[in-house]
């Protein structure tokens, strides 16, 4: 029968949890043991044979009290003092906590570790190694050691009667074997003494690399103490540039405020530049409504008047074929006046011929039927005559009447033009005031372009010095850092 192993509680748990989690045997059952395990309460028998069947090892149910380690909180030191392979010592001290056996190397280096980190105390337990053995030392356990030898008083004077020395082979034996054993232990101490040499010589050794690392550290601590004061100067250096950084970092929240504020202050010009421009739009808008209201009242106008003029052009060529038809009526009427005046003539004559005639009767009653038909077409004539006359009466005053509804025409045509010349004098100015108020608009609005470039060309200019001056901080800060 091989023996089993025996594991430890937290063994068995982790044992018990690999079978659950593989599913080796009944899941049910395993977890009930665990549950017993972990609340470190007895199993039942069947559930121990079961068990150890199962891991093929006995276990304990309690836990193990664990032993104190001496060497833990060295290791810990080491490892808070940053003295070693920090990675290294933690695996050493993992395993050492855990009770687990370390590798030859690994003690190796922590007994060198541990060596070195405190010489004083290898040298303090070999003083006292030296103290514990030194000669008088020896000398005071060996004279403790070796018995009292048996003072024989003499007797002075006559001895009893009967008496014989008595011989006692025995003590001198004992007393021969205690010789040799005091020899031999001297021999040992002699020894011990020669290795206490060698341990003086080497404790001298370890006095003088003690001294010598003792300048080390002087060395050293002076080399610190200057560096500690070039730090010192460093970090009044830095913390002046700090403040220089500081300072700079509030005039730039300054610039930037007043940036902010040149912002707003543009923003506002802005907003009113173009409440401005709007109304002014408005305006223009307004103003070409009512150019364009105007345009067209003109063109009405202007078509009004075409009409008119037509239509006088039309009541013109009438009038002048009026007038065309009168004076060929004139002409007419003067060729008859030519004729009247002929036929008056006539009629003198022939009076003068009828004075003649009464001395002539004769010659009268032969032409008094030719005078009387001279007569009647006279007074046809002059019939004829009077009725042309009132046709022409009529037509003058017909005429008059068309001059003077031609002449009140006239006049309208030029109030008309008259007025067609004040709407185009109204149309000019107005025309004149849009193109002097788009001046203005086009003045006003290069005057704020201007403004807004001069505000652009400031801002710039302040985001280049505030850029500049975060430049030059960056190499302050390389500065101070190369200084570290």
């Amino acid at each position: 029968m091989t023996e089993l192993k025996h594991l430890s509680l937290s063994q068995t748990i982790a044992k018990v949890d690999s079978l659950i989690n593989t599913g080796n045997g009944d899941v049910g059952r395993l977890y009930h043991i665990l549950e017993f395990l972990k609340n470190n309460k007895p199993l039942y028998n069947s559930d121990t044979i079961y068990l150890e069947n199962k891991l093929n090892s006995t276990f304990s149910v309690e836990e193990e009290p664990k032993e104190e380690n001496n060497i833990l909180p060295k290791v810990k030191d080491l490892i808070d003092s940053g003295n070693g392979d920090s990675g290294r010592l933690q695996s050493i001290y993992d395993a050492l906590l855990n009770n687990k056996p370390l590798y030859n190397s690994d003690t190796i280096y922590l007994e060198s570790k541990i060596n070195s980190s405190n010489p004083e105390s290898i040298i303090e337990t070999a003083a006292e190694t030296i103290v514990e053995i030194t000669p008088e030392n020896v000398l005071s356990k060996v004279i403790e050691k070796t018995p009292e030898p048996k003072v024989i008083e003499k007797i002075s004077g006559s001895m009893p009667k009967g008496w014989s020395p008595e011989n006692k082979p025995e003590e001198l034996e004992k007393i021969s074997k205690n010789i040799s054993d005091e020899q031999k232990k001297i021999e040992t101490q002699i020894k011990i003494n020669n290795e206490i040499d060698l341990q003086r010589s080497n404790l001298s050794q370890l006095i003088s690399h003690r001294k010598e690392y003792e300048e080390k550290i002087t060395k050293e601590k002076s080399s610190l103490e200057s560096q500690i004061k070039e730090e010192r100067i460093k970090i009044e250096t830095q913390t002046k540039l700090s403040h220089e950084i500081i300072v700079q970092k509030e005039e730039l929240e300054k610039v930037k405020k007043e940036r902010a504020l040149i912002i707003k202050k543009i923003d506002s010009e802005k907003i009113k530049i173009s409440r401005d421009l709007l109304s002014q739009k408005r305006q223009l808008v307004q103003a070409q409504l009512e150019q364009e209201k105007i345009e067209k009242q003109v063109i009405r106008e202007q078509e009004l008047l075409g009409k008119m003029a037509s239509e006088q052009k039309s009541r013109l060529l009438e009038q002048a074929q009026i007038a065309h038809d009168i004076k060929s009526k004139q002409l007419e009427l003067e060729k008859t006046k030519q004729d009247y005046d002929d036929i008056v003539s006539q009629v003198n004559e022939e009076k003068v011929k009828f004075a003649e005639s009464e001395k002539l009767k004769k010659l009268i009653a032969t032409q008094e039927q030719g005078l009387i038909k001279t007569k009647q077409n006279r007074l046809n004539l002059l019939n004829v005559i009077a009725k042309e006359k009132e046709l022409i009466a009529k037509k003058t005053e017909d005429e008059k009447l068309k001059l003077k509804s031609q002449t009140q025409l006239t006049k309208q045509i030029k109030n008309e033009e008259k007025l067609y010349e004040s709407l185009k004098k109204k149309r000019e100015k107005i025309e004149s005031q849009i193109k002097i108020k788009n001046k203005k608009l086009k003045e006003k609005q290069q005057k704020l372009k201007k403004q807004i470039d001069e505000k652009d060309k400031k801002l710039k200019s302040i985001a280049k010095k505030s850029s500049i001056k975060k430049t030059t901080k960056k190499p302050v800060q390389k500065k101070t850092s190369e200084k570290k």
